[in-house]
């Protein structure tokens, strides 16, 4: 088992932790899915934007969305977990306008990440 597989485990049991879940219900684990495919085609400027978006787009699936995403993007990213969802925006924000070469590694590891995250959200699924 690779170590990066390893590192997604711990996110996906941080993820868990953070919610006082045993296992991965499907709908968690629909948005784990989506913000893969959301890091490959947007990028991880435009997922982080969209945890921190504060207007009318609530509803059911942003409310099932934006906790797995921030909770996999922050540990991803090392952040501390109680990091807003304003901070973690300021500091990709930070990243890409000042360092784009981090911002772009920070990108790419998101998305071979986002693979073991899948991967261990379908093991810890609750069915």
């Amino acid at each position: 088992m690779s170590e990066m597989s390893l590192k997604a485990y711990d996110h996906i049991q941080g993820y868990l932790t953070d919610r006082h879940q045993a296992t991965i219900n499907q709908e968690d684990l629909n948005a784990i899915l989506r913000l893969s495919q959301h890091l490959r085609v947007f990028g991880l400027l435009s997922a982080v934007g969209y945890i921190n978006q504060q207007n009318a787009q609530g509803g059911q699936v942003r409310e099932r969305t934006v906790p797995s995403w921030k909770s996999l993007l922050v540990q991803q990213l090392e952040l501390n977990q109680g990091t807003t969802a304003t901070a973690l925006m300021a500091h990709v924000i930070e990243l890409q306008r000042n360092q784009p070469a981090q911002y772009l590694a920070q990108w790419r590891q998101s998305m071979v990440m986002s693979k073991h995250w899948n991967f261990w959200a379908r093991a810890c699924a609750s069915n």
